[in-house]
């Protein structure tokens, strides 16, 4: 947590030394220009402030599995396809561009039958807002995985969340 905090600081830093163009950058070197293109697939977005409220996936979603579905792969919301992995894209709806995910735990269950409840990581990308200004999550799992359930901590108001799309992996699972 405290590493997290120590990253925000330094990022928040840099952006206002680079505004006001004391960030210590040799001239040679380039710098991000005004009005440039965020990363595709969008940028992570703070939550708003307020209460949060646990969601579920919808049910209409579950159970699923990549290989069952079309595979729409994007290079912002997890990439792919990959060989062993498989990647899950979840959406708040359309209606509720004010609200943000804080947490996502979609549950799957893996060949072996067993429950497995990951948290998809709120670094590094994973949490976004995408071009239509909707929060999204993806995760990369092992591959033959099933949706089963799941459930997001947003800040806002939406009544659950939805499976949007998965990035099938592009071969078998490896033993």
């Amino acid at each position: 947590m405290e590493a997290a905090r120590f990253r925000f600081a330094v990022s928040v830093t840099t952006a206002c030394m680079t505004v006001l163009g004391v960030a210590g950058l040799a001239p040679d070197l380039p710098r991000r220009e005004d009005g440039a293109d965020p990363p595709a697939g969008g940028v992570p977005a703070p939550p708003p402030p307020g209460p949060r409220t646990t969601i579920r996936l919808d049910p209409a979603d579950a159970p699923a599995d990549a290989a069952g579905r079309e595979s729409a792969c994007a290079a912002g919301l997890g990439g792919g396809p990959y060989p062993d992995e498989d990647v899950w894209v979840f959406r708040l709806p359309v209606g509720a561009a004010v609200a943000r995910f804080v947490a996502v735990t979609p549950e799957f269950v893996a060949p072996g039958r067993e429950r497995v409840a990951p948290t998809v990581p709120t670094e590094d990308g994973a949490l976004v807002v995408d071009e239509a200004g909707t929060s999204a999550a993806w995760l990369r799992l092992p591959a033959g995985w099933t949706l089963v359930g799941g459930s997001a901590a947003i800040a806002g108001a939406a009544g659950s969340f939805a499976l949007a799309g998965v990035c099938a992996a592009s071969g078998a699972p490896s033993p």
